[in-house]
């Protein structure tokens, strides 16, 4: 595991952040986010890696991590029943989606539970651009932490031929900053929104 500060990412500017751990190479940065968890580390830390050597995406099916893609786990402690967490996976998938459509204006649809397509105008197919992970641990049916793995293909190569990233649609590289700091923003009033009505629903 290698520490790095990317050039092109200004952390300060990412919204709702309270701790940024950024790694140059890593197995996967759910394994780190795990155990920073499992250490007590603070909500709402950030784990970003340029590379993943390890990456696993739902049913531990690979997920391609090379360089220009963004890899990323972020620690939550959401106060809520744990038969609420699946609803997360695709409250994030649907942020993601959302996030592509809006910064790059390509054409984006959510595949249930965890994965987000794009559309190739030239090729004129659905491929996959984006995924989600998710891992909890609970105490009494109440959730202690959970961990949301994000791995979003925007300027890596891909081997897959079922899979694409936003360069190869837009024909050009797009920024890793620009899409996190979007992401997040939409990201945390879906995230109070849904915590909120977790609370209600179980009381």
């Amino acid at each position: 595991m290698k520490t790095a500060n990317p050039a092109d990412l200004n952390l300060d500017a990412l919204p709702g952040i309270s701790k940024i751990v950024c790694l140059d190479e890593v197995e996967s940065t759910q394994a780190v986010a795990r155990e920073l968890a499992l250490e007590g580390t603070a909500e709402r830390t950030l784990v970003l890696s340029e590379v993943q050597t390890g990456g696993r995406g739902r049913l531990d099916r690979e997920w391609e991590s090379g360089p220009g893609g963004l890899y990323m786990t972020l620690l939550l402690k959401p106060e809520t029943g744990i038969k609420f967490l699946p609803d997360l996976s695709v409250l994030s998938g649907e942020v993601i989606a959302e996030t592509i459509t809006s910064l790059y204006n390509i054409k984006t649809r959510i595949k249930k539970p965890n994965d987000v397509l794009a559309y190739h105008p030239r090729r004129r197919k659905w491929f996959k651009i984006a995924g989600v992970l998710t891992e909890s641990s609970s105490v009494n049916q109440e959730a202690s932490w959970l961990l949301l793995g994000v791995g979003v293909n925007l300027n890596n190569a891909l081997k897959l031929d079922t899979a694409v990233c936003v360069k190869a649609i837009k024909g050009g590289e797009v920024s890793r900053e620009d899409f996190l700091r979007e992401f997040f923003k939409t990201f945390w009033l879906r995230y109070s929104a849904w915590e909120y009505s977790s609370q209600a629903k179980s009381s």
